[in-house]
Formats: C-alpha cells, sequence, structure tokens
C-alpha cells in the first residue's frame, strides 16, 4: 500500500497549511517525509531549491538540525530531563535559538520550568513540546496533532 501515491504539494515561503484526514490516511506519513524523518520510496522532496532525497543521512540530520521544528503527537519528551532542559536539547544545538527560558515564557511555562514532564498536565507537556520546536527559529514549522492535549 501507497500512503501518499499521487501527492504533488507545492508550500510557498510563508504560507499555513493544515492537513485533514481520517486517521490512516498519510498525514503523520507526510510530516515526517517533509521533515526529512522518512524517506519517500519514489518521487522527489524539495526545501528551497535542495533535493532532500538525494540527500545522505548525515546532510538529512542537518538539515532538520537546521531547518525544521517538530511538534509531535505525543510530544517526545524525556521523562528524566525538566521541562527546560528538554527545551535546551534543542537550543543548545541550533543555530540561532531562542534562551530555553524566552521559549518556555511564550508559552506561559517559564514557571515550570524545573517540573519533569511527570509533574506537568499532558497540556504543559505538549507546550513544553511547542516551546522547544519553536525555540530554534526553524524555517518549517511541522505539527502532528500540536493541540490535541491543550486546554
Amino acid at each position: 500500500m501507497q500512503a501518499l501515491r499521487g501527492v504533488d504539494l507545492t508550500v510557498p515561503t510563508g504560507e499555513i497549511l493544515g492537513l485533514l484526514g481520517p486517521s490512516g490516511s498519510g498525514k503523520s506519513t507526510l510530516l515526517n517525509i517533509i521533515g526529512g524523518l522518512d524517506r519517500p520510496t519514489s518521487g522527489t522532496l524539495r526545501y528551497r531549491g535542495f533535493d532532500l532525497t538525494a540527500f545522505s543521512e548525515r546532510e538529512l540530520t542537518r538539515f532538520r538540525r537546521t531547518n525544521v521544528g517538530f511538534i509531535f503527537q505525543f510530544y517526545n519528551l524525556i521523562p528524566s530531563l525538566t521541562a527546560e532542559e528538554n527545551v535546551r536539547l534543542v537550543t543548545d544545538i541550533a543555530q540561532n535559538p531562542l534562551s530555553a527560558i524566552e521559549a518556555l515564557e511564550l508559552v506561559g511555562l517559564a514557571d515550570r520550568r524545573d517540573h519533569y514532564p511527570a509533574q506537568l498536565s499532558g497540556g504543559e507537556q505538549q507546550r513544553v513540546a511547542v516551546a522547544r520546536a519553536v525555540a530554534k527559529q526553524p524555517g518549517v514549522l511541522l505539527c502532528d496533532e500540536p493541540t490535541g492535549a491543550l486546554d
């Protein structure tokens, strides 16, 4: 079965795009391919003139680090790290990031920066994930059900 057969998509710079569809329709697969987490079995993927399908694993890692912010459906927070440390995972390797505290302030969680994920509500955990993605100031922000746990 091919999840994305016949998909042809162009997203202009500055555009906000929402993907709607039933569970299993390929939304997460498309986001993972756009973000360089998965590779398409055929076709091409271009980002600002670069053919990502020709990139090596190392080049894809660099692309993700430099250009892509991810907000995952299930947060992907490290349980043994505080909210601030979870955000710093990204800010420590990004080229021109916000500080972890600035990012947490943007989502209203600066006062919870020393809390571990288990000490945060689902909505707070999701906001830490948003802060982590936004902190690196990426060229593209990919969000897989980013507001599912928010109040």
